[in-house]
């Protein structure tokens, strides 16, 4: 059990530190604000807070995780070895950085619901981000600072043994539309047709009615095929349909549909939307 100390206990803090430790490095960890505990426990015990109590592990505490609501909050990028910080600290913690407070931004999308330039789609970019900007878009960096903040402790704490880590495969499939052709509605189908036809689209109009008639199979129908293949598989697919309203962007068919049929992920089968 690591202890952490902290003289106020929010609910930021706790997300953070349990990210790190519960999640990523397998390991427990419980909070307190009372000195008195603080220093009568006998394993693993950081202070997180402006100021070290004693000669513990200390982490210089940035004032993000004691806010509540949002702030234009300053950043500057720093390197860190290998990869990057910010919300750096002084001498006396034991990182350069406050990688809790650090965590927190990157995690929450802090950036996202600060004023930024959207795309067409009202999105927050890739390209307006932090990461993008100083070069780590593409590092699991949270994880990086989690297995070096270990290196740390068990340097402090030889005799604490970590858990091993295991992972497991889990395949995922998205089903934005479930069909090409099928159970999109008159309206849907009659609009498709015209376009089709506007844009020279003879093939797809072809397959459009082959299907809409039966003598040919939805192209995108193939869920009982995936379904048998998985049967021969060790890991079991996960499916995520979009079964939310029809709008500009969400194409989706209706789920309520009595002739709509989605898998079934235990047995296997498919069964129709609302069983």
């Amino acid at each position: 059990m690591i202890l952490i100390y902290t003289p106020n206990i929010t609910p930021r803090i706790k997300y953070a530190f349990k990210h790190i430790f519960t999640r990523i490095l397998k390991v427990p960890v419980s909070f307190t604000s009372t000195v008195e505990a603080f220093i009568s426990h006998n394993s693993i015990k950081i202070s997180y807070a402006k100021q070290p109590l004693g000669n513990e592990l200390f982490i210089k505490s940035h004032e993000l995780l004691f806010e509540q609501g949002l702030s234009d909050v300053e950043v500057q990028v720093h390197d860190w070895e290998e990869t990057k910080c910010f919300f750096t600290t002084n001498d006396k913690s034991c990182i350069p950085f406050d990688m809790f407070a650090a965590t927190f931004y990157l995690l929450s999308r802090y950036e996202e619901y600060l004023p930024h330039v959207k795309d067409e789609y009202g999105r927050f970019t890739a390209e307006e981000s932090l990461a993008f900007k100083y070069g780590f878009l593409h590092q699991p960096v949270v994880d990086i600072w989690a297995y070096k903040f270990k290196q740390i402790l068990e340097n402090q704490y030889p005799d604490f043994v970590f858990p091993n880590k295991t992972y497991a495969v889990k395949p995922i499939i998205d089903v934005p539309s479930a069909f090409s052709f099928k159970a999109k509605g008159l309206m849907r189908t009659i609009g498709g047709t015209l376009k089709d036809l506007l844009s020279f689209k003879f093939h797809r109009l072809y397959m459009r009615f082959m299907v809409l008639l039966g003598f040919k199979h939805d192209p995108d129908d193939t869920f009982k095929y995936i379904i048998n293949r998985q049967k021969q598989r060790k890991n079991k697919f996960l499916f995520f349909f979009l079964i939310g309203d029809y709008s500009t962007y969400d194409k989706g068919v209706n789920a309520q549909k009595e002739r709509i049929y989605i898998p079934n992920k235990t047995s296997g089968r498919l069964l129709p939307s609302g069983t």
